[in-house]
């Protein structure tokens, strides 16, 4: 049986910009969760009669997003981005290091998103949580 594939993500930044670069600035600490989940619209396609009434369909529109989790940095300025994006409904892009040694164009991806959704945790025995949304806007692109 095969050994499954280690998930190891370098670094995950925050940025205010569509060409800013990763850097210690905009490196989101805390980060504990951030699934990139795609998805396609499609339309049917079939007609009666067709395949012996099977269906088809057809991919349209494709999206994704980003529900991220994590321990909360009030101080942190990515935080603050993230929170702030939301209250302002304004488009940041979070950008994927998976390796940061490699070619530019290979190094990750570069995501633009909304903050759909934002949630900050509080229990009496653990710390405070951070929870959120990100909603695509567009393509992704290489980083």
């Amino acid at each position: 049986m095969p050994d499954p594939i280690i998930s190891f993500v370098h670094a995950i930044h925050l940025a205010a910009t569509a060409t800013e670069a990763p850097s210690e600035a905009n490196k989101m600490d805390g980060v504990t969760d951030a699934p990139v989940n795609y998805t396609a619209d499609s339309v049917d396609i079939a007609y009666l009669g067709q395949d012996g009434g099977w269906k088809r369909s057809m991919t349209t529109s494709k999206s994704f997003q980003v529900p991220i989790s994590g321990h909360h940095m009030p101080e942190d300025p990515t935080h603050v981005l993230l929170r702030d994006a939301f209250l302002n409904n304004e488009t940041v892009w979070l950008l994927i290091v998976k390796d940061p040694d490699a070619a530019p164009g290979s190094q990750g991806d570069r995501l633009p998103v909304k903050v759909t959704s934002y949630e900050e945790g509080r229990t009496s025995t653990d710390v405070v949580t951070f929870s959120a949304t990100l909603a695509g806007q567009g393509a992704p692109s290489a980083l």
